[in-house]
């Protein structure tokens, strides 16, 4: 009979794809020391992550697991498992694992002490698509973020300022009756004084009757003997 030791995978699948974030896997570990360690893979990475960010704790990538230790025996095809806390179960083995309960735990190593090697090669190719996957979700956040902002920066820059808001409604009617009314110009009062009064008070005690010159008709001052444009001796 093929040695029962070795662990078993029970693979609980999301059918999602990437294993590693989305399913739960639960671990059977049998040792020939007669002991054994059961994990129990209580939720997803993907859901553990979004619970923790939810209830406003720090983000947890780490899974859940509950961990249980006992004994075991085996006679012919049954297994059971004796629990350190006083529980048991009934298990059957199988060419390829051991169905317990409604789970079915397929062998995956011989080994008790080393990871299996298919998981660890599934778990990177896992990570890796998940890595691209979130690299490209985060890249179009980005540019649909880039997008929102600047169509906020257009839509604030389209908008009218202040003053040319008012203007666009019109001023106040009282500033706008202020604006037209103009202040009429200060006109500069005309002297009354006549260029002939000028002349005459720029002249004290000249005559007001103007003479003439007998020969020539020119006229003369008053008090002048002869003509200054004839010589004429005058009256």
């Amino acid at each position: 009979m093929k040695s029962i030791t070795g662990q078993y995978e029970c693979v609980h699948h999301s059918g999602l794809g990437l294993d590693y974030f989305t399913s739960r896997i639960d671990r059977l570990t049998i040792q020939a020391n007669g002991q054994f360690i059961f994990v129990v893979q209580e939720r997803s990475r993907i859901s553990h992550s979004a619970r923790s960010l939810i209830s406003g704790q720090q983000l947890d990538t780490n899974a859940p697991e509950i961990r249980r230790v006992g004994n075991y025996s085996c006679q012919g095809n049954d297994i059971t498992f004796y629990f350190d806390d006083g529980t048991q179960d009934q298990g059957q083995l199988t060419a390829n694992g051991i169905q317990l309960g409604n789970n079915f735990f397929e062998k995956v190593s011989d080994s008790t002490l080393l990871p299996p090697t298919h998981r660890m090669k599934s778990n990177m190719e896992d990570i890796a698509k998940g890595l691209k996957i979130a690299g490209a979700i985060g890249g179009a956040a980005i540019k649909a973020a880039k997008t929102i902002q600047d169509t906020i920066q257009t839509a604030q820059g389209a908008q009218p300022t202040p003053a040319s808001d008012a203007s666009s409604k019109g001023a106040n009617p009282q500033t706008q009756r202020n604006q037209v009314t103009q202040t009429p110009p200060v006109s500069t009062p005309v002297s009354a004084t006549t260029p002939a009064q000028s002349t005459n008070e720029a002249i004290p005690g000249q005559h007001i009757e103007t003479l003439f010159c007998d020969q020539c008709g020119a006229p003369v001052r008053p008090g002048k003997r002869f003509c200054n444009h004839c010589g004429a001796r005058l009256p």
